[in-house]
């Protein structure tokens, strides 16, 4: 995954400085669905106090998804034909041979999420079934229900979250 990460923070003079320029620190794949790569951007745990230096907050120790008041930026890559099975079919539950990963991954989250296509298309999809396809430059913004990923188009879909911790 090509992106390239610019952060900025404040020297110990009260200067403001670029003190990152380059690729995210970690970009991994999903040991539990095949077919997804992500890069982990930035995070935060707990309100964020300013000046900051811009030191490294994006480590692999925490949880994925933030407590009340954290955050976490991440750009994700859903390969062609990801979450096409329904949960309960038994493709879905055994899973297919190689990627991608066929089983749709319901899932619920303390969290609200801003998700933007960058690229390609995707479909939300709620537990009830409902469903909306999503093409570049649309914005779901995702209240903590129960949802998956389904991307029915033959281009790899590319897209950011800015996931926000919140209280249940």
């Amino acid at each position: 995954m090509l992106i390239r990460r610019v952060v900025t923070g404040t020297l110990a003079d009260g200067t403001a400085a670029f003190v990152h320029d380059g690729p995210p620190p970690h970009v991994v794949g999903s040991t539990a669905s095949a077919g997804v790569e992500t890069a982990l951007l930035w995070a935060s745990d707990g309100p964020m106090a300013l000046p900051t230096d811009g030191s490294e907050t994006t480590r692999l120790d925490r949880p994925f998804f933030p407590d009340a008041g954290g955050t976490r930026f991440l750009v994700m890559h859903y390969q062609s034909g990801f979450g096409m099975d329904e949960p309960e079919s038994a493709t879905a539950t055994a899973g297919r041979a190689g990627p991608p990963s066929a089983r749709l991954y319901l899932h619920e989250t303390a969290t609200v999420d801003y998700a933007i296509v960058i690229s390609g298309e995707i479909c939300a999809v709620l537990a009830s079934g409902e469903e909306r396809a999503l093409t570049t430059g649309d914005v779901l913004i995702q209240n903590g229900v129960s949802h998956a990923w389904r991307n029915r188009s033959a281009e790899v879909a590319v897209v950011a979250f800015v996931i926000v911790g919140a209280r249940r």
